[in-house]
Order: structure tokens, then C-alpha cells, then sequence
């Protein structure tokens, strides 16, 4: 699921605010969304609107199960927010300090730069402008002799209007661009610039995440490539979708069970209809034990060789353990 440009990509730092994983960072969020199928949920507050719960901003909240994939994929690390800053902040020294300033600076340079860029796209387009709409002459009154002065006032008002329109665009014409920009002066929303990543710290002292029961199910589908979202609204573990959430429907509503915890049949069926009404398939399954005989029990069914040799391997990959999946669709009473 990565592409060959993560691999030149820096761990991520997972800040751990009150036993809540949290990314802060915008391009951090987007490397992971592309890349390795990470979306969870924002919970920020949107500073042009803040007095609303609907449209949320950063930082966003990840499951533990989505922390945990990440770190042992090697791709993040988790950092305790309340501990990790302190001792950083400790050993800032005099060139760390002219390194971050220098930092802001380059980066208000580059969006300064970025902003002109953009404004001389759009400036034939505005240019161009839209269309005048005629104006409708009302009834012409007939001429005489003591409306003969307006008519040299009504040029003038002409000649005027005519002037002021194409003022604009002499101005716009003669502007040119800065030989040197300054750079905007930025507030920081993030710690990346101040605190960037550094390997004998973090990896030496690994913080682990506490990760839910239902983790097995959630590294198996995710080692399949589908993107999860919680499922707390249509009462199951994840919602699983076959691609990005903003551009595909969930197909599967998924549950973990444990491999010898019993399931009642109010659970298969209250599942199946409640996934089904919502156009999802009902999914349940949970990790191979050790000498729990699925594989034995696989291979005595009766079935031919070669119905033997096409069912999937009970194998766990690199993160996900051996995990076996069904899938019920509710049909009808």
C-alpha cells in the first residue's frame, strides 16, 4: 500500500494526549491517507467557526488499533505529549534555535511564493471578466432645443466612465513581481519544525499502545488494503470500505468475536439485518488460536484437491495475525 516515495518519508509522530492518539500535522494526515489507508476522525475545532460540532478540523484521532498497524509497520512512533516535549525542550541549544527560525522563514518564503504564483494564474481570468448586460433604453423623448446642453454633458459622463474602467488595467499592467520576497510571518501549529525527529530518542524509548481485543480483525483487513472507520454508529467494531471513505460506500459492517467465544444467534441475525438494511454485509471474525485445529478441520471436509488448494492459507502477514473472516447478508423471514 505504500508508495515509493514513503520510503523517504520521516517517521510520523503520534502524540499521546491523555490516552488519546492524535496527529497534528497536515501533511502527516495526508501522507498516511495515501499511502497506508489511515482517515480516523477529526475532533478539532474549525477557527473561522468554532461555536459548531459539524465540521471539525485537526488534529485527528486515531483508533489504537490504527497507532498500533503504523508502529509495527515502522512507520510512526508514539510520543507521551506531557513527557516528550519537557526533555526535548531541555536540550534546545543555541544552533537547534537559529535552525527552527530559519525554518519559519523559509517556509513563509515559500508560501508567499506559492500565493503569487496562484494570483498570476488567476489574474487573466479576472481580467477577462463577465459580460456587461445591456441596458435597456426606455422611451426616447423628443428633441427640442432646451435639452440641446445635456448632450455635451452626457459625453463627458461617457468619456469619464470610459477612463475610470481602463485605470485598472494600466495599474495591473505596470505591476510587476517582487525581485525578492520576505515571507509571510507564520504562527506555528505544530511542534514539527521546533522538535524534528530524532532516532536515538524516540526508538530507544517506544511507548506501546494499549490496543482493544477486536486488534486482530482490524490488522487483518487493513493488511488487505481497506480503508476502516469506527463503526459505533451502525453498531459494530469498524465500517469497511474497499477504498478512500470519500469516494466509496462501506461494504461491510465489522465485528470481532474471539475463536471459542460463543455467538448467539440474536448476534447473527440483529446483525445481519441491521447490516443489510444499510446496504452493508454483516462481517465477524476474530484470530486462529494455537492448536484450535481450524486447519485440520479445513482439511478434512470431504473436499476435492483442488477446492483444497484454492482456499486461502490461514498465514498472518508481516502485522496481521491469522485471522479467519465470514460474512452474512440478511435475505428475508
Amino acid at each position: 500500500m505504500a508508495s515509493s516515495s514513503s520510503q523517504e518519508y520521516p517517521l510520523v509522530r503520534i502524540s499521546k494526549v491523555a490516552g488519546r492518539y492524535l496527529l497534528f500535522d497536515i501533511d502527516d494526515v495526508m501522507y498516511l491517507r495515501r499511502s497506508y489507508n489511515i482517515c480516523s476522525v477529526f475532533v478539532g475545532t474549525i477557527p473561522q467557526n468554532p461555536q459548531q460540532n459539524v465540521f471539525m478540523g485537526l488534529p485527528i484521532e486515531l483508533m489504537p488499533e490504527e497507532a498500533q498497524v503504523l508502529v509495527e509497520k515502522k512507520v510512526a512512533y508514539v510520543a507521551d505529549d506531557a513527557t516528550f516535549h519537557p526533555a526535548r525542550l531541555a536540550t534546545f541549544d543555541e544552533p537547534s534555535r537559529r535552525a527552527y527560525v530559519q525554518s519559519l522563514k523559509n517556509e513563509g518564503k515559500r508560501m508567499q511564493l506559492a500565493m503569487i504564483e496562484s494570483q498570476n494564474r488567476n489574474k487573466p481570468k479576472l481580467q477577462e471578466g463577465k459580460p456587461k448586460k445591456k441596458r435597456k433604453d426606455g422611451p426616447k423623448k423628443p428633441e427640442d432645443s432646451s435639452t440641446d446642453h445635456l448632450v455635451g454633458g452626457d459625453t463627458e459622463a461617457d468619456e469619464s466612465s470610459t477612463l475610470f474602467d481602463s485605470a485598472p488595467t494600466q495599474r495591473e499592467s505596470t505591476k510587476k513581481l517582487p525581485s525578492e520576497v520576505e515571507g509571510y510571518a507564520l504562527t506555528p501549529t505544530t511542534s514539527s519544525f521546533l522538535l524534528p525527529f530524532s532516532p536515538d530518542s524516540e526508538v530507544e524509548h517506544p511507548v506501546a499502545v494499549d490496543v482493544p481485543v477486536s486488534y486482530p480483525l482490524f490488522a487483518h483487513l487493513h493488511d488487505k488494503g481497506y480503508y476502516m472507520m469506527p463503526g459505533l454508529r451502525f453498531g459494530c467494531d469498524y465500517n469497511v470500505y474497499p477504498g478512500d471513505p470519500l469516494r466509496f460506500h462501506s461494504h461491510f459492517a465489522g465485528v470481532h468475536f474471539g475463536w471459542d467465544e460463543e455467538i448467539t444467534m440474536m448476534d447473527l441475525v440483529g446483525g445481519g439485518r441491521l447490516s443489510t438494511s444499510v446496504k452493508k454485509g454483516y462481517l465477524f471474525g476474530g484470530a486462529v488460536t494455537d492448536g484450535s485445529g481450524a486447519k485440520e478441520t479445513d482439511d478434512d471436509d470431504g473436499a476435492s484437491q483442488d477446492e483444497k488448494a484454492r482456499r486461502p492459507k490461514l498465514r498472518g502477514g508481516p502485522v496481521a495475525p491469522p485471522v479467519r473472516t465470514f460474512c452474512l447478508e440478511w435475505a428475508g423471514m
